[in-house]
């Protein structure tokens, strides 16, 4: 919400606790993967009798979901003008509570925090989700995300943060810089059954169902599913459901349109059951131009779904090519179409990856080590404020 004036924050169960609390201030705008990291978090730190605070800047998806938790949450006006005056009543909030570690995410988050830190001491930690998303072809959106990166990186230097960083090509980008050191935490989920889930009623029978969960952004590319699914050789009966929202949908029915597919690719729009999806389909499809490390790949190794997705970032780190994922070039509409065609063929190799990928989530990208390397991370911090 953009807020005229300075309004009185609005409050969910706020009470003057005595136990440990962790601070979380992140936008809360849309319900992506940073969205699910930081409930994942607060829902395991709360099975450890250790609370969370949420500061957000919209009373969206993130506040609903918060609330059903029981987490504590409160909403700050979402303006700029008011820049100092909110870092000032965060501190003041922190400062009462005796709240000595804050945890931000994105760069306005990080930005705010950074001032209210000049008011008030206490540690602060970021977590780096993934690299600034270019924009071709849109030099104002460029210009804006380019300095939105720098305001960030200042921040980030100027308060002393520590870095947390999901993916091992984040952690790169940071070495070397002159904030304190970063250190890596993959993200990690709970374990997932197939079985919990009931099939979507929109897949129909007898067909080779894939599925692209999350935002219909141009860094998704997306654009080259639909392309693959019209390659030469590609069986009629495979069908694209996109799960998500997002400025691109006008450009993908188009598209979809312009190649015949109008009844083989589904935009369905933003689905609370889109765990579903992931569980039924037959493989999901990643082929973004840059990742993190996102929750819609850890869910599908967990339920043991194939994954074919682009060789970058986050995707790479965690898929070993033909062992528990198919990887391909990014923007390679043919190299996607024959990887979809090899799956559509091949229901041991299906199976194969699925289970291999899943015993990967288990062993390595589980919320219990996530939670624990945070923990650590928090224990150190705590230890330095005193």
């Amino acid at each position: 919400m953009t807020c005229a004036r300075l309004q009185p924050l609005s409050v969910s169960t706020l009470t003057d606790a005595s136990f440990k609390c962790i601070a979380v201030c992140t936008v809360g705008e849309l319900f992506g993967g940073v969205e699910r990291h930081v409930l994942e978090m607060a829902s395991s730190l709360q099975a450890r009798s250790i609370s969370s605070l949420f500061f957000l800047f919209h009373d969206g998806e993130l506040a609903a979901q918060a609330r059903q938790r029981g987490i504590e949450l409160i909403i700050l006006p979402d303006s700029n003008r008011f820049l100092l005056s909110t870092s000032r009543q965060l501190a003041g909030i922190l400062e009462s509570r005796n709240v000595r570690i804050v945890h931000a995410h994105g760069y306005k988050a990080m930005v705010f925090c950074a001032i209210a830190r000049r008011m008030y001491r206490f540690a602060l930690v970021k977590t780096e989700h993934g690299l600034p998303e270019k924009t071709p072809g849109k030099p104002i959106e460029a210009l804006r995300s380019h300095f939105y990166h720098l305001f960030d990186a200042a921040a980030t230097r100027l308060s002393n943060a520590t870095v947390c960083c999901v993916t091992a090509e984040l952690l790169a980008q940071h070495s070397g810089s002159s904030t304190r050191q970063a250190r890596l935490i993959p993200n990690g989920i709970s374990g997932m059954d197939r079985g919990d889930l009931p099939p979507p009623r929109e897949f129909r029978s007898k067909r080779f169902n894939l599925a692209a969960v999350g935002r219909l952004d141009p860094v998704k590319a997306l654009d080259v599913a639909i392309d693959a699914l019209s390659a030469q050789g590609m069986p009629r009966d495979v069908e694209l459901y996109l799960v998500g929202t997002g400025p691109c949908e006008g450009e993908l029915r188009a598209r979809a349109k312009a190649a015949g597919l109008s009844e083989r690719v589904h935009f369905l729009g933003f689905r609370r059951d889109a765990h579903s999806f992931i569980a039924h389909c037959d493989a999901l499809l990643m082929p973004s131009l840059h990742e993190g490390l996102p929750y819609t790949l850890l869910e599908a190794m967990a339920l043991g779904t194939p994954v074919i997705a682009s060789r970058v970032g986050g995707l790479a780190e965690v898929l070993q090519n033909e062992v528990t994922g198919l990887l391909v070039a990014p923007r390679d509409a043919g190299a996607l179409a024959d990887a979809v065609r090899r799956l559509y063929e091949d229901h041991l190799l299906r199976t194969q990856l699925g289970e291999a990928a899943r015993r990967v989530q288990q062993a390595r990208y589980s919320l219990d080590a996530m939670t624990k390397g945070y923990l650590q991370l928090y224990a150190e911090l705590q230890r330095e404020m005193h």
